[in-house]
């Protein structure tokens, strides 16, 4: 996988704000595009106009891709009781949890800010600012009195481990890397993923073992490819952001997919991934899904 959270508070003294200069300065040039949605707020930042374009149509393909995977969170039975779906039971089993798995995604396509609202420069009240890093001397953070850490080169560090984007833990600023646009397959397939057309499943969903009880074993990415595409790594970065800052838990994640599977109710809330191997199989139209074996099954 390839996302890792970036644990720092943002330290502001007189030497951080002079840092800061270039970066107010492109916003008043207007390279800083603030993108916004009916019903919330997010800041795309990136001094390379076609990558903010970019960043935009992933934000605005993702509000869209999210709209029926809230509605299948919202389906019931004739008699008012709660009707999960496949995808659902398969990844989050128990149906109790239903309303708060989709109060996570309602929060991410209404962009709710869960900071205050001084907490950025660039941030609307302190909703995640979606900044893409090309350059060093962009942004630096640190915890005095250590030396601040510029991140585009914890980008450069990081990728030989596969990181691609990465959330600021306390802070609104979710960091796309270099990598995130130049990565190629395994550690990213692409923009937007293939979707379902027609009733028939996306080419990306995944196929089951022999027996039928786990995801295919032998798939060479271990799952990842239905989920390692620009969109959904973006959404792995704010489900960080919202799940953890809502529940003060942290948020797992670097799960394959029959790891993802074999978590409990429980802990399948607090893991990244399995929100992720939801909504794509939402989005894709997915419908193979393993069947748990019996007790005593091989």
């Amino acid at each position: 996988m390839v996302l890792c959270l970036w644990s720092a508070i943002l330290y502001f003294t007189a030497a951080v704000f002079f840092f800061f200069q270039p970066s107010l300065a492109q916003a008043a040039e207007g390279k800083v595009t603030h993108y916004w949605r009916p019903t919330g707020l997010y800041t795309s930042v990136c001094i390379e106009k076609p990558k903010n374009d970019q960043t935009i149509t992933l934000l605005e393909t993702l509000y869209r891709a999210l709209l029926p995977v809230i509605e299948d969170l919202q389906a019931t039975n004739p008699d008012g009781t709660r009707k999960p779906s496949a995808a659902y039971t398969t990844f989050f089993k128990d149906a109790k949890n239903m309303p708060f798995v989709r109060d996570m995604f309602v929060r991410v396509i209404q962009g709710n800010s869960l900071l205050p609202g001084d907490q950025s420069t660039f941030s609307q009240g302190g909703s995640p600012v979606i900044w893409s890093l090309t350059q060093r001397g962009e942004f630096r953070s640190g915890l005095p009195p250590e030396e601040l850490v510029d991140r585009y080169d914890s980008c450069l560090k990081e990728q030989v481990d596969g990181v691609t984007a990465a959330w600021l833990y306390g802070s609104p600023y979710i960091f796309l890397c270099p990598s995130f646009w130049e990565a190629p397959p395994p550690i990213v397939f692409g923009g937007i993923p293939p979707a379902s057309a027609n009733g028939v499943p996306a080419s990306n969903c995944l196929g089951l073992s022999r027996r039928g009880t786990l995801f295919n074993p032998s798939e060479p990415s271990k799952g990842a490819v239905l989920i390692q595409y620009r969109m959904w790594i973006l959404l792995e970065e704010l489900l960080h952001y919202y799940v953890q800052l809502s529940t003060g838990i942290p948020a797992a994640d670097n799960l394959p997919v029959n790891n993802v599977f074999r978590l409990s109710a429980f802990d399948s809330l607090y893991t990244v991934q399995t929100y992720l191997y939801y909504a794509a199989s939402i989005y894709g139209g997915c419908n193979k899904f393993p069947t748990r074996k019996k007790d005593g099954e091989l």
